[in-house]
């Protein structure tokens, strides 16, 4: 008998969306942090020390969801999020990972973050949690921030060095010898998952509001990020990128679209359709000439981080 399976062509694909979201996140990360992570996922040390966490987490995750801190993405209420998410999902070319939602209970115990990205160290397994409630009073452009840092930061391997930091939080020890041992991946990290923030934020402005912490919950467990002013510094630059600029040229040349809707009942009522498809006052869609290389982004950043 031979079996269904073709272990061969899984492989395959598994390979091949590997290299997609290799690219994909190239797109836009910090390089060092890229580097930093693919090391993390490879070296037999640092797996032996992550795979001894990771075997406490399935049962971890097993008393979240059973004691109700967390639960599944329920009702009509919760669609508009996940639309959100999706669209994000598609401009980063990130895989969308499984959804869980902060319950009332889990936000009374100040544990959650609005957005926290969990996995292995391997990528595998991975959960991003939404505090659904906190997240729908922000404004669009700061959630959509959010939701695209949590995306970014399971995209670029992150989800294990939030997954270490949570699951050692039950004793003091254990934390402070995790925090310190990841201190130089936590201190990258974060600079990517800005990157596709402001992406998804579409304007500087919101992703700097979304930068400061008060109102928001910090839970204590958290790694331990780069100081604000520096990431708002690299956001600044990251906006004068060709990145940048060509994500929102292909995004305005989308709004500018007309729908075959549109088309149709113009062409019913008899009018032209090249006036509305071509705005005489429309901005010029095109990457600026001095707009940044992303290595020249990365390079100050380096330099100001004092990293080799």
């Amino acid at each position: 008998m031979s079996s269904p399976l073709d272990l061969g062509r899984f492989v395959q694909r598994r390979q091949l969306r590997g290299y997609e979201q290799d690219l994909a996140r190239a797109t836009y990360a910090y390089g060092v942090d890229l580097r930093r992570f693919q090391w993390l996922s490879h070296s037999l040390a640092a797996q032996t020390a992550m795979r001894a966490l990771e075997l406490r987490w399935s049962t971890h995750a097993t008393k979240l969801m059973t004691a109700g801190d967390l639960q599944y993405p329920e009702g009509a209420e919760s669609l508009p999020i996940l639309q959100e998410l999706i669209q994000i999902a598609e401009l980063l070319h990130a895989g969308l990972p499984g959804i869980r939602f902060v319950s009332a209970k889990g936000r009374a115990s100040g544990m959650w973050p609005l957005v926290a990205p969990l996995a292995n160290s391997r990528g595998g397994d991975a959960w991003l949690v939404l505090d659904h409630d906190g997240l729908q009073a922000e404004a669009p452009a700061v959630r959509a921030f959010f939701l695209a840092q949590g995306l970014a930061h399971l995209q670029c391997g992150h989800g294990g060095l939030f997954m270490a930091h949570l699951m050692s939080a039950r004793d003091r020890v254990t934390h402070g010898l995790v925090r310190a041992a990841l201190r130089s991946w936590s201190q990258v990290a974060v600079f990517s998952a800005d990157r596709a923030g402001l992406l998804a934020a579409g304007a500087l402005e919101p992703a700097l509001q979304a930068l400061d912490p008060r109102g928001r919950p910090q839970p204590d467990w958290l790694p331990s990020f780069s100081p604000r002013p520096e990431r708002e510094r690299a956001l600044r630059e990251f906006e004068r990128s060709r990145v940048v600029a060509r994500i929102r040229s292909q995004q305005r040349h989308r709004r500018e679209q007309i729908s075959p809707e549109e088309i149709v009942a113009a062409l019913e009522a008899g009018e032209s359709t090249d006036a509305a498809a071509q705005p005489a006052d429309a901005p010029a869609a095109e990457v600026p000439a001095d707009a940044w290389p992303l290595a020249r982004c990365d390079q100050r950043l380096t330099t100001r981080l004092r990293l080799l």
